[in-house]
C-alpha cells in the first residue's frame, strides 16, 4: 500500500505542477516575479480552464499505465500515439501543446518506424520533452539494476527524443 500511495502522490504532484504551469508557459522569469503563480489559473498561454494538465502529464500517465503491464516499447509508443490521435489521457478530451520533436516521432512510429528509431537524433531534436514524462521509470528502481534502469530510461526517451544529450 505504501508503494501505491507514493506512486499516486508522485503522479498527482507532477500533474498539479503541470497544471499550475500550463497558463504561464513561455512567459518570462520577470513576468513570474511580477505576477507569481500562487493558485490554479485558467486560460493564459493555451486558453484552457484552470487545472488543465498538458502533454507532459498525459504522456506520463501513458507511460505509467504501460509499465503496469510490464515493459514494452511498442506498448508505450502505441499509448503515446493514442494520446495524440485519440486524446487518450488528456485533461479535457483535446490535445494541445505538442512539441515538434514529439509530433514527428509519433508520426514516424505511426508510419511503421520502430520505437527506438522513431525519435529525432539531430541537434534540433534535442529537448527536454522526454524528461517531463519519465517519473514512472523511477518506480522501477527496486526491480532493476541501476544499469538496466538507465538503459530503459534511455530507451523510453528515444521513442520521442533520441539525441544523446
Amino acid at each position: 500500500m505504501l508503494t501505491t500511495t507514493k506512486t499516486l502522490s508522485g503522479l498527482m504532484g507532477l500533474c498539479i505542477g503541470d497544471a499550475l504551469g500550463v497558463p504561464v508557459e513561455f512567459t518570462s522569469r520577470a513576468e513570474r516575479i511580477k505576477s507569481p503563480v500562487t493558485s490554479m489559473q485558467g486560460y493564459g498561454t493555451w486558453d484552457v480552464p484552470a487545472g488543465t494538465w498538458s502533454d507532459d502529464s498525459s504522456l506520463t500517465f501513458c507511460l505509467a499505465e504501460c509499465l503496469c503491464n510490464d515493459f514494452s516499447l511498442d506498448a508505450i509508443a502505441n499509448s503515446f500515439s493514442r494520446w495524440y490521435h485519440e486524446s487518450y489521457w488528456t485533461a479535457r478530451g483535446e490535445v494541445f501543446d505538442v512539441g515538434n520533436t514529439t509530433f514527428l516521432a509519433i508520426a514516424n512510429y505511426k508510419q511503421g518506424t520502430p520505437p527506438l528509431e522513431a525519435g529525432g537524433k539531430t541537434e534540433n531534436s534535442n529537448g527536454n520533452g522526454s524528461l517531463m514524462r519519465i517519473l514512472p521509470m523511477a518506480y522501477c528502481h527496486k526491480s532493476l539494476t541501476f544499469a538496466e534502469l538507465i538503459s530503459r530510461v534511455h530507451q523510453v526517451s528515444c521513442i520521442t527524443h533520441a539525441h544523446m544529450r
